[in-house]
């Protein structure tokens, strides 16, 4: 692939990092995902995306997704950073949640803009 050796190492030991202490994703909008004690899962979190950078200081030319969130943040952290309003289930009722039966059919969702005061 071209990529620097020492790029390549830092890539290899956080993937290596995440197979000895990732355990599973959780069911449910709000639970984060499970890790073996003895990791900051936000530290490995913050490396992961100290790679990402360097991936594109040497590969301009490339889009470099991060795809990794999933595995530190719960849906609704995912969610509420991006400004959408958390998810519930159908028969729950939460103020400032949506029901995942909105989301699965397409109802429309407008990002939340929390520093903006209507007048």
């Amino acid at each position: 692939m071209g990529m620097s050796k020492a790029l390549g190492d830092d890539l290899m030991a956080w993937t290596d990092t995440f197979q000895k202490f990732f355990i599973e994703e959780l069911d449910g909008f709000s639970a984060r995902p499970l890790w073996r004690s003895g990791l900051n899962q936000f530290e490995w979190y913050d490396e992961g995306y100290r790679i990402v950078h360097k991936m594109r200081l040497e590969f301009p030319d490339v889009h470099v997704k991060p795809e990794f969130a999933q595995y530190v943040f719960s849906v609704n952290e995912r969610r509420e950073n991006m400004g959408l309003a958390p998810i519930r289930l159908p028969h729950e009722s939460k103020a400032g949640h949506i029901s995942i039966a909105d989301v699965v059919h397409g109802q429309p969702e407008i990002p939340q803009n929390r520093w903006r005061e209507d007048k």
